[in-house]
């Protein structure tokens, strides 16, 4: 018996392997399996409330920006996994501040001082 393909659109026979399909990672690393849990999910959301659904250091700058938020990792999972889920470590970006975290053009200190400030208040850096 054939069926259509969901991945190319073609009739194949049924069991056949389509070269279309996605190839699914097996073998995730650490730091991907976090990303997947309920926990981060949860942590992600709640520092993105704590951060006012703005990026920081945008705000910082004087510029509202709330597109496509990313949490950014100040010590990343690699070097202390232990500090995954500690609010003082996580802050909510945009992707081309993120970006330029991660890059280490943005100093640790600085999105550190960020992090422990709330957002809004009148202090500059």
């Amino acid at each position: 018996m054939k069926k259509t393909c969901s991945y190319c659109g073609k009739i194949h026979p049924r069991g056949y392997a389509c070269p279309h399909k996605p190839k699914r990672f097996r073998n995730k690393n650490t730091k991907d399996k976090f990303r997947s849990t309920i926990v981060w999910q949860k942590k992600r959301k709640a520092i993105v409330e704590r951060d006012m659904w703005l990026c920081r250091i945008c705000l910082d700058e004087g510029t509202l920006t709330s597109d496509k938020l990313q949490v950014h990792h100040i010590t990343p999972l690699e070097a202390d996994y232990s500090l995954r889920l500690e609010d003082t470590n996580l802050i909510t970006l945009c992707p081309y501040h993120h970006e330029l975290a991660e890059c280490g053009q943005i100093s640790a200190d600085r999105l550190r001082k960020l992090a422990t400030i709330p957002p809004g208040s009148n202090e500059n850096f």
